[in-house]
């Protein structure tokens, strides 16, 4: 929601998957016309295909077409049958695989079909210049993607994270992301402890990952089974990776590449075992820190290292297609970035992750070198800090804030 109305997760307030709060949202926000609808208005075919908006909230009339966003539950489409794979099906979450490696061609799976489709309505004519939103589910769980992806790689011990610990001095609810999956836990019987102590929070952690079939519920993740879980995720980035190759060569078969702006991104990092974690649901690097690559017609190609954060798409594709922007938008054009990559627009990304169903709020704010996240209940109180050094410690393994109060305390500032 953030990213496709220009807004900060503070400013819309939605912090979980509730349909009424979103419907609140849209109620009391109705300035807050989402990037579809305003390109649309700006006269551009606009298409949806995939996940662009979370399951379920898609607006249909937002868009020039209603989105081909796949089956209902598509994050978890697996195959039936893998001696004879015949179809795929939606499965059911406390019985679905953590990961498949089915000897199917790419278009069996959605992402595949999907493709087919953005391919095929890049090469009918048109009048209208196109804006084509296209979300690939993974590498989110389930692990599957076809087995020719799987055999690119051979995973070992090397891939293993080296930084298993929770970072010291950190609060157990900075790094323990299975706070939303306390019902699941109790169906399988292994409910959450209260309170939940350290070692608790390390062998229940993941949870995401350890509710599907084939990984380990509690305890430590046998090394075996760590390299099986990168295998699949490995397997799905390359997966993806030439999905996005087939649109690219679309795009360059049909002549487009130089009238057309590609920009590509990913909605959130992911723990593979670091800090004790598994997915995502953290304010660390590893969780927040994303791919962002933008191709601009006439631009040269270089790297920059601007902060940047997803509520400058909006601003940023407005500026770079001459559409004025709309006034409620928080973030900031790129484009300044774009043209000279020593350029800056940012001093500081600011992120946020709820935890315990919004009992407590962690607002981070991502500088050059550091990070510094405050952590407050309810009542708005300061209940933990964190501030991490990131140019001596990249991996986030010690929580610095005793030692550098100051500092602390300005970083904090930028956060009101």
């Amino acid at each position: 929601m953030s990213l496709m109305t220009g807004l900060m997760p503070d400013t819309i307030g939605v912090y979980t998957h509730r349909d009424n709060d979103i419907e609140k949202f849209r109620e009391s926000r109705t300035d807050a016309v989402p990037m579809s609808r305003w390109f649309r208005e700006a006269g551009f075919e606009v298409r949806s295909f995939g996940k662009i908006d979370h399951d379920g909230w898609a607006i249909s009339s937002d868009w020039s077409k209603p989105p081909f966003a796949g089956r209902d539950g598509e994050m978890l489409e697996v195959v039936e049958a893998l001696s004879i794979p015949t179809k795929t099906i939606i499965a059911d979450r406390a019985n679905c695989p953590v990961a498949q490696s089915p000897d199917v061609d790419d278009d069996f799976l959605f992402a595949g079909r999907m493709v087919n489709e953005v391919n095929r309505l890049l090469a009918e004519p048109r009048e209208k210049p196109f804006f084509f939103a296209v979300g690939f589910r993974r590498p989110h769980l389930p692990f599957v993607a076809p087995k020719r992806y799987y055999d690119l790689h051979q995973p070992e011990e090397s891939w293993l994270a080296s930084n298993t610990n929770p970072p010291k001095g950190a609060p157990v609810l900075a790094w323990f992301n299975s706070d939303g999956y306390g019902g699941m836990m109790k169906k399988v019987g292994d409910p959450m402890p209260n309170p939940l102590t350290r070692d608790d929070a390390i062998a229940l952690n993941g949870f995401e990952m350890r509710s599907y079939v084939g990984a380990p519920v509690h305890g430590e993740i046998p090394t075996a089974k760590q390299l099986d879980l990168l295998h699949g995720y490995a397997a799905c980035v390359s997966y993806v990776d030439a999905q996005i190759g087939k649109i690219l060569d679309q795009i360059d078969e049909l002549e487009l590449r130089e009238n057309t702006i590609i920009m590509l991104w990913s909605d959130h990092g992911w723990h593979l075992g670091e800090m004790s974690t598994w997915g995502k649901m953290t304010n660390y690097e590893i969780s927040t820190r994303i791919p962002f690559m933008v191709s601009v017609p006439g631009l040269k190609s270089g790297r920059t290292s601007s902060l940047a954060a997803l509520i400058d798409v909006y601003p940023t594709l407005c500026d770079l297609t001459g559409v004025e922007a709309p006034e409620h938008l928080e973030g900031l054009s790129l484009v300044p970035v774009l043209e000279n990559e020593g350029a800056s627009v940012r001093e500081v990304v600011l992120h946020l992750y709820a935890r315990y169903n919004g009992a407590f709020m962690g607002h981070a704010v991502r500088a050059d070198r550091f990070r510094y996240v405050r952590w407050t209940n309810r009542q708005g109180k300061v209940v933990e800090q964190e501030l991490y050094d990131l140019q001596s410690d990249p991996l986030e393994t010690v929580n610095i804030v005793a030692d550098h109060p100051e500092l602390a305390q300005n970083l904090e500032a930028m956060l009101d």
